[in-house]
């Protein structure tokens, strides 16, 4: 395969003149309250897109052939699922790992049928779930592997919710917000269950990490994925280092399972094929999901999806004086997706402020310095509890007694009033740090968050003037999330996109083999989780809350069934 198999020429050649962003996205520090406008960079830095692919290894000093019923490459979100289901059934598993632990284990499930959501008399439509996620991706997916999610997700997700409770944790389903107010033009599936623990020291992952040992699983941590070894399309090895720089050939009898995730932390992949995405986000820096298990599956002739996709949130905060091509210091603003006022750097509102999280960011690729402000007053929290939100960016309590399940803003629990003193004090630590302005005038606002006054009072005045109406004539918010603004001191914090993880991988047919171009599966190999493709297209359906996990734990079990025959 050549190192052009991927990247268009339309994609080299925007490429080329694309905007420059090296950096990482960081915590913010102390800084300034007040800041002075920054002078308008010239972008004449042009990224070069620079081979990502590369060629495949030649590997000729093989210290050990190490063989297992299974191997597993990549201890994290999937390839604990693979390996537990694997070992529960009878088969041994060689973990291969490059960090020193197990990456986190994700905490939110997204399922149809779980136990939980019958006890809670949820009952949610399959064709309804499927349409929808075929629209969302302009079917530029595999409807059948959606299939598979909707008739064996609730088999998995009831699989490690006993299994979290065994383990001496608790599991909930997020339900019981959907017929308390207006359906909205997006529906929101309470698919979610989420997992707490009795301490904040306890991780899912580590307590995976004890179950799988204590069935007899092997982790080998330190040790770098590198290649596939293969006969034409039989998958036969796999080919890893360990820190000591010794090359190890894993044989496993049964068969392989890639599940080392996806490329958000390779900076050269994601300005290549996704520059779509990496002008609405922070800034990209190596990072530990770099693509290897992708890069190793195209060396051998598998195919990846044409259509390059991230998850993004909206939930990443400038200081005023920055843009997305400027930042310094950007933080955390978890309550980014919040549908409260946002305008451009205009003073102008562009949208509907109550759509998917990756929406507000999609939208602002085309406004100027790609990013935008979000104003709230000082009733910024009771409004967050009427706007009743879900998944990630929830931080009150579902209706049916739920927690949330946003650990970025507060613990997770289900006392408002503590959630509320907690939030007070994030509030104030974002003010300190010169990200979140805060003014008793809309004039005086727009002069802290560098956009032009009038326009900006112009905007804020007519979007409260809806508001009292209870109509938005501009862009139909829902009326329930049309809260008006007229509380001082308001509050503006410049926001950008946030890069959670790459959605596009390797093509796959329903038993998780690597396809060829043709669609001629690999044999002896299964890509599960982020690696795998043929799932997500354009956008992550957020609104199905916990989907992304709900689909890699599904197809994980599925192919520790294929595994054990």
């Amino acid at each position: 395969m050549g190192k052009n198999k991927i990247v268009s020429s339309s994609r080299r050649n925007f490429m080329k003149g694309a905007a420059l962003a090296a950096g990482a996205g960081v915590l913010a520090g102390c800084t300034p309250k007040t800041v002075e406008p920054a002078v308008p960079v010239a972008q004449t830095d042009a990224i070069e897109v620079k081979d990502w692919l590369g060629t495949e290894p030649v590997i000729a000093d093989i210290a050990e052939t190490v063989e297992s019923d299974v191997i597993v490459i990549g201890a994290g979100t999937g390839g604990a699922y693979v390996a537990a289901s694997v070992l529960e059934k009878g088969l041994k598993v060689i973990l291969l790992e490059k960090n020193t632990m197990p990456s986190t284990v994700r905490n939110d499930w997204g399922a149809i049928g779980s136990k939980w959501q019958e006890e809670g008399g949820s009952k949610l439509d399959p064709a309804e779930i499927l349409h929808y996620h075929m629209a969302y991706c302009a079917n530029r997916i595999d409807a059948r592997l959606v299939k598979v999610w909707i008739k064996e997700s609730a088999a998995a997700i009831n699989w490690i919710g006993e299994l979290i409770e065994k383990l001496g944790g608790n599991f909930y389903w997020e339900g019981g917000y959907e017929p308390d107010y207006t359906p909205s033009v997006f529906p929101k599936f309470p698919t979610g269950h989420s997992a707490f623990w009795n301490g904040p020291d306890i991780k899912t992952a580590g307590k995976m990490q004890e179950y799988i040992e204590g069935l007899g699983g092997e982790y080998r941590f330190e040790t770098s994925f590198v290649k596939f070894e293969h006969e034409g399309k039989k998958v036969t090895a796999a080919i890893a280092k360990d820190k000591e720089g010794k090359y190890y050939r894993f044989i496993g009898k049964k068969g392989i399972v890639l599940t080392t995730g996806g490329y958000q932390g390779n900076p050269d992949m994601m300005h290549a094929l996704q520059p779509h995405d990496t002008m609405i986000m922070n800034k990209l820096m190596p990072g530990l999901q770099s693509g290897d298990g992708i890069k190793a599956c195209l060396w051998m002739g598998a195919e990846m999806d044409e259509c390059h996709t991230s998850m993004i949130f909206d939930r990443m905060g400038l200081l005023p004086n920055e843009t997305q091509e400027t930042m310094t210091a950007p933080t955390l603003f978890w309550l980014g997706s919040q549908p409260w006022l946002k305008v451009n750097l205009l003073g102008e509102r562009f949208t509907n402020e109550s759509i998917p999280y990756d929406f507000m960011p999609h939208a602002a690729a085309r406004q100027p310095g790609h990013c935008y402000c979000c104003i709230m007053d000082s009733t910024w929290f009771d409004q967050v509890l009427e706007f009743q939100t879900v998944g990630c960016s929830r931080i009150m309590p579902y209706n049916n007694g739920a927690p949330n399940d946003t650990p970025f803003f507060v613990p997770p629990g289900t006392d408002v009033e503590a959630i509320r003193e907690n939030g007070k004090n994030i509030w104030k630590s974002m003010i300190d740090s010169g990200h979140l302005q805060e003014a008793n005038t809309p004039e005086e606002l727009a002069a802290k968050l560098n956009i032009p006054a009038d326009t900006f009072a112009a905007t804020f005045n007519r979007y409260n003037e809806m508001a009292e109406k209870g109509e938005d004539e501009d862009f139909y918010k829902e009326p329930y999330r049309l809260l008006s603004l007229k509380k001082p001191p308001y509050y503006g914090i410049r926001i950008t996109g946030m890069l959670l993880s790459t959605m596009d991988g390797i093509r796959v047919d329903t038993h998780s083999r690597p396809l060829d171009k043709e669609n001629v599966p690999f044999e002896g190999l299964f890509v599960v989780g982020d690696s795998s493709g043929s799932y997500f297209a354009n956008s992550y359906p957020n609104l199905f809350t916990g989907y992304a996990n709900g689909r890699t734990c599904t197809f994980a079990r599925r192919v520790a069934r294929i595994l054990a025959g």
